[in-house]
């Protein structure tokens, strides 16, 4: 599970993360199952890093998207401070559709998201930030 699925899957379960110094705190404990728990010590610092410097999307698509996803909390009641189950499914999903779009356009617009440029560029850019984040590669 990358990233963005472990953010989202959080966010769904219940979860609310916090930094504690350099310790990420949760609750409730019983939405933790242990395969929860290892993909979080995997992407601890990660997340730390959203949790303590905030996230900002990477580009239009993924700025719609986390955007209506907050809307969604926020119209439903929901709390939608960094951290909280609202804000993690919005990352995640956010993050989600900004490797998707940047994987349509590499692997479909000939390498690049200019047309008429071969040559990779922005595209490939957006690829290498959605790798650090923990997806996969490929069409």
């Amino acid at each position: 599970m990358n990233l963005p699925d472990l953010l989202a899957d959080l966010g769904s379960a219940g979860v609310t993360l916090r930094a504690v110094g350099d310790r990420l705190g949760f609750t409730p404990r019983h939405a933790l199952t242990p395969e929860r728990a290892a993909r979080l010590r995997l992407h601890r610092a990660a997340i730390l890093g959203l949790l303590v410097d905030g996230y900002t999307p990477g580009d239009t698509e993924a700025g719609y998207v986390y955007g209506e996803r907050l809307g969604i909390g926020d119209g439903l009641g929901m709390p939608t401070l960094p951290g909280t189950p609202a804000w993690l499914v919005a990352v995640g999903e956010s993050m989600g559709a900004g490797c998707k779009v940047a994987t349509y356009r590499v692997h479909y617009g000939h390498g690049s998201t200019d047309e008429g440029n071969n040559g990779g560029g922005e595209g490939e850019r957006r690829i290498a930030l959605c790798d650090r984040q923990g997806r996969e590669r490929g069409p």
